[in-house]
């Protein structure tokens, strides 16, 4: 009788190639869940940078303006913009119609604010602003966005000198004087 030699086994079995293949595809999951959370951080990142640009912007407006500052401290004029959040534009002050130098330091205020509020609805998502005189001589400049999965009310968003924004919205405030 002849015998015969049982060969050594050349290669992968089945088994051994399909757990390889689930350990390389759970791996690529969790690469793709990382970058879907890369993007989604990214996309926070990005808007906190602009309501950070857009609350220095209006500052500086304000800084260039001293006058119109001066004015709104007394009422005489306003710099002051306190409205329930909204996500539109159609609330805004009146345009008005001077050009250039001809503009009173009121006029150069109401035109800074449009501007303002236009950009923070432009750059942001369901962006909007506060401006809130803070006494004797200072101000909040309140910048507010929709954030996506923000499932709280962010506790930075005002709640005693202007309407609350709500669930959702996260909130940005630079405080300064002119």
């Amino acid at each position: 009788m002849k015998q015969h030699k049982l060969k050594k086994q050349a290669g992968a079995s089945m088994v051994e190639i399909v757990v390889t293949i689930i350990i390389i595809a759970i791996g690529l999951l969790g690469v793709a869940s990382l970058q879907a959370n890369t993007m989604r951080y990214l996309k926070v990142a990005n808007q906190r940078t602009e309501a950070t640009q857009a609350a220095y912007d209006l500052s500086e407006r304000m800084r260039a303006n001293g006058q119109g500052v001066r004015d709104s401290v007394t009422g005489a004029t306003s710099y002051t913009y306190v409205t329930a959040y909204a996500t539109t534009v159609a609330s805004l002050p009146a345009m008005p119609t001077c050009g250039g130098p001809r503009c009173t330091p009121a006029e150069v205020a109401a035109i800074d604010i449009n501007d303002w509020l236009r950009g923070l609805s432009n750059r942001l998502t369901d962006g909007a602003g506060y401006i809130v005189p803070v006494a004797p001589t200072g101000y909040d400049v309140i910048v507010m966005w929709k954030e996506a999965n923000l499932t709280i009310v962010d506790p930075a968003c005002p709640t005693a000198t202007a309407p609350a924004p709500g669930i959702g919205v996260r909130c940005f405030t630079v405080r300064f004087s002119p």
